[in-house]
């Protein structure tokens, strides 16, 4: 009966350990598997913080290049800039919105960085400002004086905000929305 119940015993005491050990390898493996999860978030936060802190200076760099590249495009600055003394209309008008898609092109890349929105607006100003230089030299082809188109050019714009002005507004009101 003693070698029974020592065989009894010793079962009783195995099969308890086998329980403890089993409960205590999915308790641990559970642990583990918590930590991992916690080192993964961790490690996602900081290449979160490592990406932000190299995107936010190029989408700011992006928000001034475009806006730069909206005042430069202003009829007053197109006006400016590429009137030449001796010049006519049409090369004038020719000069002014090949500066514009010139401008464009060179700044295209950085809708990489900014809103769908912000672009659009970008977009729809050069696309105006060069619709109204072709529509006003189209009204007034008889006209052969550059300085007279060109002061029609600003006439236009009398007391009214330019498109390139309500653009560069909305990227300005978008960035400061980003980063306050």
């Amino acid at each position: 009966m003693t070698i029974a119940l020592f065989i009894i015993l010793s079962l009783t005491f195995i099969v308890a350990m086998f329980i403890v050990s089993y409960y205590n390898i999915k308790s641990l493996r559970g642990f583990i598997e918590s930590e991992q999860k916690m080192k993964l978030l961790e490690l996602h936060k900081i290449q979160t913080k490592e990406i932000s802190s190299i995107i936010t200076p190029i989408q700011l760099q992006a928000y001034e290049r475009l806006i730069m590249f909206l005042e430069r495009i202003s009829l007053s600055a197109l006006v400016t800039r590429c009137f030449q003394a001796g010049m006519e209309t049409q090369l004038f008008k020719d000069v002014m919105i090949q500066t514009i898609k010139n401008e464009y092109e060179y700044n295209q890349s950085q809708q990489l960085y900014i809103s769908n929105e912000a672009w659009i607006h970008v977009r729809n100003a050069k696309d105006e400002t060069i619709s109204l230089i072709n529509n006003l030299y189209s009204s007034n082809q008889k006209e052969k004086n550059p300085t007279a188109f060109a002061g029609k050019l600003l006439e236009s714009l009398a007391g009214k905000k330019e498109i390139t002005e309500k653009a560069s507004e909305f990227l300005k009101g978008e960035i400061s929305k980003k980063f306050n």
